[in-house]
């Protein structure tokens, strides 16, 4: 396995463990509350004490995490050499595929005009 490669797969494991890293702080202290899941059957479900506000101020909060967490990702692919590209277009060519491609036609091109010029002069 090349480093770039490693590099790589250690930056995604990376931003997997950030991501559920809020959540699992929040509740794990105790912040917010789930409820009890494990109420035995024919049992009533103890009401959840958690404000709509935190939640919401959570979710935002979660919302900006998330965001700036895939900017440091593409960041980091980016100085890894891994650069994001579309897969609904068609691959561009290569930059010297392209120079090379240029170059020919200017050459035919030359070689055209040429003819032609040498069919003006010697009719």
């Amino acid at each position: 396995m090349d480093r770039t490669r490693l590099l790589t797969s250690l930056a995604t494991v990376a931003a997997v463990i950030l991501a559920a890293l809020p959540a699992a702080l929040v509740f794990g202290l105790g912040w917010l509350t789930l409820g009890h899941p494990s109420v035995p059957s024919g049992g009533t479900v103890p009401p959840d004490t958690t404000s709509p506000e935190a939640w919401v101020l959570f979710a935002l909060f979660y919302v900006a995490w998330m965001l700036g967490l895939m900017v440091l990702l593409i960041w980091t692919y980016d100085r890894l050499g891994r650069y994001w590209h579309s897969w609904d277009r068609a691959p561009r060519r290569e930059k010297k595929r392209r120079r090379r491609l240029s170059a020919g036609l200017s050459y035919l091109e030359g070689q055209e005009k040429a003819r032609r010029a040498g069919k003006k002069g010697g009719s």
